[in-house]
C-alpha cells in the first residue's frame, strides 16, 4: 500500500496507532516509579516508535535520491537513539542506578593567578552545600548506557551495549557544526547497516522482555523484521 496526497482518494496507509503503543508502553512504564511526568514519558516515545514506522515506509516505498536516503538512515538512527535513551533514563531511575548525588554547587570562588611550570594557572574554589536528601544528578546519555551495561539492565548481550555505544556517536552527529576532519559529512557517516543495527536494537527492546507484547502487540514492529537478518557487529570498521 503507497502513501497518498490528502487530496488523492483511495485507502491510505496508516502507522500503529498511538494509542496502542501507549497501551503496550504502559505494561512497563507506570507511575510510582522514581519518574515524575510519565504520561508524557510514554507519549513522546509512542510519538517517536510512529515516526520510526512512517521512516520505514518512506524507505521502503519511496523512490529517493541517494542523499535523501542517507539522510532517511541518519533520522532512523537519531529518533531511535532518542527513544532508547529515553527509556533508558526511566528503567534506571526505576531500578535505582540513576546517579545522585547530595551536594549542591554553591558559589565558585576564582583564585589568583599564578606562573606553573611556564604557563599562567589558576586555581578556583568550588564550595558544596550538603542537601537534607540526595537529589538526582544529570547522567549522559553515554554515562547511561555504560551503567545500563553494568546492571544488565537491557539483558546480559553485551552485544546490545556496543551497538547502542557506536550509534550514540553517530546521533552526535545531529549537530552539524561540529566537523572534525574534511570528510567528516553525513554522507560518509551514515549507512544502510547503521539503519539495520537501529532496527535490531529497538525490535529486540519492544518484543522483548522489558515489556512482553502479546503477539498482536509484537506486529507493531513487523516492519523491523527484514532488518533482523543484516550482520552488524562490525560497525566500527570502515
Amino acid at each position: 500500500m503507497t502513501l497518498l496526497r490528502n487530496t488523492e482518494s483511495g485507502q491510505q496507509w496508516y502507522p500503529t496507532t498511538i494509542a496502542s503503543l501507549e497501551s503496550l508502553l504502559s505494561k512497563s512504564i507506570q507511575r510510582g516509579c522514581g519518574f515524575v511526568h510519565v504520561n508524557a514519558l510514554r507519549k513522546n516515545i509512542a510519538y517517536n516508535l510512529q515516526y520510526l514506522e512512517f521512516l520505514d515506509k518512506t524507505l521502503s516505498e519511496l523512490k529517493l535520491s541517494a542523499v535523501l536516503m542517507t539522510q532517511t538512515y541518519k533520522m532512523f538512527v537519531v529518533v531511535g537513539c532518542g527513544i532508547m535513551e529515553s527509556l533508558l533514563a526511566y528503567i534506571l531511575i526505576k531500578s535505582g542506578h540513576y546517579r545522585t548525588t547530595q551536594w549542591e554547587l554553591e558559589i565558585i570562588m576564582p583564585g589568583q593567578e599564578k606562573d606553573y611550570n611556564r604557563h599562567r594557572t589558576r586555581i578556583d574554589s568550588h564550595v558544596y552545600r550538603k542537601l537534607p536528601s540526595p537529589k538526582r544528578e544529570e547522567m549522559t546519555f553515554d554515562s547511561m548506557i555504560k551503567k545500563a551495561e553494568s546492571k544488565k539492565v537491557l539483558g546480559s548481550d553485551h552485544n546490545v551495549y556496543a551497538k547502542l555505544g557506536y550509534l550514540r556517536g553517530l546521533r552526535n552527529k545531529v549537530h552539524l557544526h561540529l566537523i572534525d576532519e574534511p570528510t567528516d559529512t553525513d554522507w560518509n557517516a551514515f549507512q544502510h547497516r547503521h539503519l539495520c543495527a537501529m532496527a535490531q536494537l529497538i525490535h529486540a527492546t519492544f518484543t522483548g522482555n522489558i515489556f512482553r507484547p502479546s503477539q498482536g502487540e509484537r506486529g507493531f514492529f513487523q516492519y523491523l523484521e527484514k532488518y533482523l537478518a543484516e550482520q552488524v557487529d562490525t560497525l566500527g570498521e570502515e
